[in-house]
């Protein structure tokens, strides 16, 4: 949740365009991590 929640940060930023530019990249991989960790079993 923490990568989800740096691809907003990095998004909504209006400093770097670098940031804006892999803030997507970041969304989707946070959101790729957290569907596989949540399928774990407990």
């Amino acid at each position: 949740m923490a990568v989800i929640g740096a691809g907003f940060l990095m998004m909504f930023q209006p400093f770097a365009m670098s940031l804006y530019t892999w803030s997507f990249v970041t969304l989707l991989a946070g959101t790729a991590m957290f569907i596989i960790v949540s399928k774990f079993p407990e």
